[in-house]
C-alpha cells in the first residue's frame, strides 16, 4: 500500500476535483482539496503534503505562481501540474511548470491511469496502472 500519503489537488472545477479526489481516496491517499492557490498555501501552512497536484488556470493565484511559492516552502515535495490549456491564445504552459519546479505534468483531459502512474512515480509508490 501507500503508508496513507498525504495528496493536496489543486482545481477551480469542482468537477475536476471530485473525481480526482475520488480515483485517489480509492486507492488509499488521504486527498484534501483546495480551489485555488491561496487556499493550498493557507491549507499547506507548517505541515505540507506528500503530494501536490495543482492545475495552471485558475483565479486568485494561478498554478504557476502556486508551483513557484510551493516549492519556495517545501523544496522537496513533488508536485505534479496539470492543464487543458489557456484559454485565451496558444499558449502551452506545461513545460514551463516543468522548468519551475514541477516534477510531473498531466494534459487535460488524460486517463485515470495517467493520473495513478504520475501519483506513484512522484511518491515512489510501487504498481503501475495498465492503460
Amino acid at each position: 500500500m501507500n503508508h496513507r500519503l498525504r495528496i493536496l489537488i489543486v482545481d477551480d472545477e469542482p468537477t475536476v476535483v471530485l473525481l480526482l479526489k475520488e480515483f485517489l481516496v480509492a486507492e488509499g491517499y488521504d486527498v484534501a482539496t483546495a480551489s485555488n492557490g491561496e487556499e493550498a498555501l493557507r491549507m499547506s501552512d507548517g505541515r505540507g503534503f506528500d503530494l501536490y497536484i495543482v492545475d495552471l488556470i485558475m483565479p486568485r493565484k494561478d498554478g504557476i505562481e502556486t508551483i513557484l511559492s510551493l516549492k519556495a516552502r517545501f523544496r522537496n515535495k513533488p508536485i505534479i501540474a496539470m492543464s487543458g490549456g489557456w484559454s485565451s491564445g496558444e499558449g502551452n504552459f506545461l513545460p514551463l511548470a516543468g522548468k519551475l519546479g514541477a516534477c510531473g505534468t498531466l494534459a487535460k483531459p488524460f486517463r485515470r491511469s495517467d493520473l495513478l502512474n504520475a501519483v506513484r512515480r512522484e511518491t515512489g509508490s510501487a504498481k503501475r496502472v495498465a492503460v
